[in-house]
């Protein structure tokens, strides 16, 4: 887990109040000093004092108008470290990205809520001057890397065909050396073995008995977007920039005039995935850590120790038009960040069900789900109908296999599944395709938030089913008491036809068009 999210404050974690605003006291931390105008360019000065260290303050807001990012230029004799917050600073934990770079630049992304600090160490009462500078820069290009996901599952799912004591008689007549409940309602369990030999033993003896309606292998699955960064966001504006088609986008801007002084109501939508950051200025009212949980590490707060979850939520519900980072898409979304994936970027199948579950209880309208696998499930499919008899929307990403099958649960009939698209208007190569595929959206080179503040462009179906899922919870924004059915089936006839005429495999029944679906709203 990096260092960061030790230091969470609770009221940051509710999104309640900003971090504390005032100096650090007792510090003597100095304010940073304004940069110029013209240069955007700056000096921090001053004598280290007898322990060879200074401190400063600054609060972002104050500058991410003029740049997305201050960069600050020691030489070899000092070290530059930079706090997100007061509390990181008291307790002395470092930014994790760029962590005490010595003889180096140190840049640090204007993301986060509150006041920040940077020390400065070097040579006993000696004087200094680092020079520091706001800078634009563009996202940075990372690659998801992907995670292998096998077959050797220590773990059993097993649903029971009626109540009785027979949970606690299973696990003993099975060794099992854990049981866990994952809905007392629908009669799920959860039973884990010593080894792989053992699960494979027990699923044998379980499948034989007259209470038990199915078992199933608990198998692992994967994780499969005027603002600074609202020039890179091809996907909701393509003027042709970097060589694309213009117009092969969401129609997002015309989307946002025609609903400009509309009524629209909070919607919640429940992103399943490796949680969230909800620390940045363009979460502010976004994100209900409340309401959401961590089924990775079983507590509270479901925090994001990946990135993939908080990119994710950002393409979804970033706020708007408030100079920060990027623009999300329904300016009416309240993110339920539950997390199923660790650190890894993989989770299991037993976690994802008790996820969907969880999000239904917590009355969600949508739930995407940016992960998949090649085992179907039982016990998610379950989970999904479960979704569908209350009335729950459920996104899901095809995969990024650039096969002719989609991954599961995409290929779940209780699902919206969503391929990728890129700035052409074409099916990106990675974009899992064939039958049941329902839509594609702009999923390739999509700028978004990771969880340690920087922006970066990812590609993946995991970009393009949040596109849908922010579409879709515009919908439930505009006219609260639509059907999950009417959304999805405005979501199909509003898109846009690429490829052969009407529905094929390759692009379903369209790419999203998030002006036309609006129209539909009377």
């Amino acid at each position: 887990m990096q260092k960061w999210l030790i230091g969470l404050t609770l009221a940051g974690l509710l999104g309640s109040s900003l971090p504390v605003q005032t100096e650090a006291a007792g510090t003597g931390a100095k304010k940073l000093p304004n940069p110029s105008a013209k240069t955007h360019k700056g000096y921090l000065k001053g004598t280290f004092d007898s322990k060879g260290k200074a401190l400063f303050y600054f609060d972002s807001a104050n500058y991410i108008s003029a740049g997305t990012d201050l960069k600050f230029v020691a030489d070899e004799w000092e070290k530059v470290t930079v706090y997100e917050t007061q509390r990181d600073y008291l307790k002395q934990l470092v930014y994790p990205r760029y962590d005490a770079v010595r003889g180096k630049s140190l840049v640090f992304p204007l993301s986060w809520q509150g006041r920040q600090y940077v020390e400065i160490e070097g040579r006993k009462n000696t004087a200094f001057t680092v020079p520091f500078k706001l800078e634009r820069r563009q996202p940075l290009r990372e690659v998801v890397k992907a995670t292998k996901t096998t077959g050797q599952a220590t773990s059993l799912i097993v649903k029971l065909r009626a109540t009785g004591s027979t949970k606690q008689s299973l696990s003993q007549k099975t060794k099992a050396v854990a049981r866990e409940t994952i809905d007392a309602g629908l009669q799920i369990e959860k039973l884990t073995y010593a080894s792989v030999t053992d699960a494979t033993t027990a699923k044998k003896q379980l499948a034989k008995l007259k209470n038990v309606a199915y078992v199933e292998l608990d198998h692992r699955v994967q994780g499969l977007g005027v603002d600074p960064f609202k020039r890179y966001q091809w996907s909701l504006d393509n003027t042709g920039q970097r060589g694309g088609v213009k117009g092969a986008d969401i129609n997002y801007d015309a989307m946002k005039k025609r609903i400009a002084g509309k009524k629209q109501t909070t919607t919640r939508v429940a992103v399943i995935d490796s949680g969230i950051n909800p620390t940045y200025a363009d979460f502010a009212g976004r994100v209900r850590m409340d309401l959401g949980y961590d089924f990775v590490n079983h507590q509270k707060y479901a925090i994001d120790d990946h990135g993939h979850g908080t990119h994710v939520a950002a393409i979804i519900a970033a706020n708007s038009d408030n100079t920060y980072g990027m623009s999300g898409i329904n300016a009416k979304a309240s993110i339920i960040p539950i997390k199923v994936m660790g650190a890894d970027n993989a989770g299991m199948n037993s976690d994802i069900a008790k996820g969907i579950i969880y999000a239904v209880k917590k009355k969600a309208k949508v739930i995407n789900l940016s992960l998949g696998g090649w085992f179907s499930s039982r016990t998610i499919e379950e989970a999904l109908a479960y979704a569908k008899k209350h009335d729950v929307l459920v996104v899901a990403a095809t995969g990024n296999d650039g096969f002719s099958l989609l991954s599961y649960p995409a290929r779940s009939e209780y699902v919206l599944s969503v391929g990728s698209t890129n700035r052409f208007d074409q099916k990106s190569k990675f974009s899992n395709y064939g039958e049941k595929l329902d839509l594609v959206a702009p999923g390739q080179d999509i700028p978004s938030y990771l969880s340690d503040g920087v922006s970066a462009f990812w590609s993946g179906t995991s970009m393009a089913a949040p596109h849908v899922t922010g579409v879709a919870s515009l919908l439930y924004s505009l006219k609260p008491n639509i059907t999950a059915k009417e959304v999805e089936s405005i979501l199909k006839k509003s898109a846009r036809d690429l490829g052969k005429k009407g529905y094929d495999t390759s692009y379903g029944y369209g790419r999203l068009d998030a002006d036309k679906a609006v129209r539909y709203i009377k």
